[in-house]
């Protein structure tokens, strides 16, 4: 058959079209019943399955913010407003744990739809600085303070971010190290969506206030994230007499994917400082967001010779975990494996306690390491040590074993709940929640309440630092390090 101009013409749109289709985000609507049973369906599952629901939250607040997600329901349409409604509810009840994760089709929309605030930004307590601008934005000079943005100050959006962001107890810290970058520009526009523009007023680094209107910029006018560096510990001497150890990860998947082994790693280490016959130590934990139990424990028993017992309790729900949605559709979890239920004896109520026996149990290690670092010791640790991180930090903060320089350690002092998590998809939005099984509550107290390990030493980051060759926490430890002290504490500093 003869194909004209305009036959093929035709055929060429039909192709873009059915491409352009093929490949189209889906669209995330959601009928009211729908997002009813969603939301309903979270809520059971996490009543059913957290055993320690109001450890960081009052029953009167939970009740509260479920009245307050119910609310919305009339105005959920879609997948995203769902989503609006859910973040908030579940980073209220303080498990940094406890996780949303938004669906393919969501986050393709994210990607093709998203315009988000121009501007990537350093968190601390004393204002949100700029270090680096998009589009319009790219000639706001780094190290501006950013005081407003549509009249909102730095307080008003630092707020938000901890009321919709997951984080443990009342701690601030976690969220604002979490939020860095283009994190703040993301979890806006997850919460608000596409934004006609931003009014905002800046302190410049010369001192001058200025106010500008950016305009926001798609998800690709900012580069890809970097690599993640290597996951495993290395060693390095500032002098002959002390090391700095950076610790990333706890991860043993990470530590497989690297082709290393993390208690091989750890006991070389060790090694190499006791036949140096190092007296001081720098222990970084900053970039340390946890992994796998009980790696924190396998490199405190390097650091401290005695096992300690940590946990006062491991507890969970009962094994067999079983919630029904709405519309009577069932969702079970196991916790445990036959073998692992012999760890674990039923207490009143029904709930499970994990017992004290090797080898993990209630305590830090129950077998001695060899050799044991005795020297001083300082740790370097903020909002971004987490989970296994902050267990470590903790431990080390509880037994007076190193002086802390930083900022409040991202993972609440007195435990957490973590461990293992039901991965439970809710069926319409696609939307998975990770509800974290096992609360680890540790025997000493948590002052202040709801927050983290707290430093000898306050030190936040700041725009422009590298770490080590810039970094005035760093800096701070070696000073302290040339000064005559055994036990911390604030006179080091």
């Amino acid at each position: 058959m003869h194909i004209t101009g305009a036959m093929l013409h035709s055929l060429v749109a039909v192709a873009l079209f059915s491409s352009s289709f093929a490949f189209a985000c889906p669209t995330g609507q959601l009928t009211p019943a729908q997002a009813r049973e969603e939301l309903e369906l979270a809520i059971s599952a996490v009543e059913t399955a957290m055993p320690a629901l109001y450890w960081r939250q009052s029953r009167r607040d939970w009740a509260r913010r479920k009245a307050e997600a119910r609310a919305l329901l009339p105005q959920v349409r879609s997948e995203e407003a769902l989503f609006r409604a859910l973040r908030p509810l579940l980073a209220g009840i303080g498990e940094g744990h406890l996780s949303v994760a938004r669906s393919d089709g969501m986050n393709c929309r994210y990607r093709e739809t998203a315009q988000l605030f121009p501007l990537d930004l350093l968190w601390r307590d004393d204002g949100a600085f700029v270090t680096t601008g998009h589009g319009d934005a790219a000639d706001v000079p780094a190290g501006a303070r950013l005081l407003s943005v549509n009249g909102e100050t730095h307080e008003v959006m630092l707020a938000e971010m901890v009321r919709v962001s997951a984080h443990d107890g009342a701690n601030r810290t976690g969220v604002m190290r979490d939020r860095e970058g283009r994190g703040y520009a993301v979890v806006r526009w997850w919460m608000r969506g596409n934004e006609a523009g931003f009014d905002v007023r800046l302190l410049l680094p010369d001192g001058k206030v200025v106010r500008r209107r950016l305009s926001p910029v798609p998800v690709a006018a900012r580069p890809p994230p970097p690599d993640d560096p290597s996951p495993v510990a290395t060693l390095h001497w500032i002098d002959g007499d002390t090391a700095y150890l950076y610790v990333p990860t706890f991860s043993n998947r990470r530590y497989r994917a690297a082709g290393a082994d993390f208690r091989a790693t750890i006991q070389s280490i060790f090694d190499a400082l006791d036949a140096r016959g190092t007296r001081n130590l720098i222990l970084d934990l900053r970039d340390n967001g946890g992994g796998s139990e009980p790696n924190e424990s396998i490199l405190f028993s390097y650091l401290v010779e005695e096992p300690l017992r940590k946990y006062a309790s491991v507890r969970s729900r009962s094994n067999a975990l079983r919630v029904t949605s709405l519309s009577g559709k069932v969702f079970e979890h196991e916790i445990y494996d036959a073998d692992e239920l012999a760890t674990v004896r039923a207490g009143a109520g029904g709930d499970l306690y994990r017992i004290n026996a090797p080898p993990e149990g209630l305590m830090t290690h129950w077998e001695r390491a060899r050799p044991v670092f005795k020297g001083r010791l300082v740790v370097l640790a903020g909002g971004a040590t987490f989970s296994g991180g902050a267990e470590l930090a903790s431990m080390l903060r509880a037994t007076d074993r190193g002086l802390f320089v930083g900022e409040e350690v991202g993972g609440t002092h007195g435990g957490n709940t973590s461990g293992y998590k039901w991965e439970l998809t809710l069926p319409h939005s696609g939307m998975e929640l990770g509800i974290p099984l096992l609360a680890f509550q540790f025997v000493w107290p948590e002052q202040p309440p709801h927050h983290g390990a707290m430093p000898h030493c306050f030190v936040q980051p700041s725009v422009g630092e590298r770490r080590v060759e810039n970094d005035a926490a760093y800096r701070l430890a070696v000073r302290a390090l040339g000064k005559r002290w055994s036990a911390p504490s604030r006179e080091a500093c």
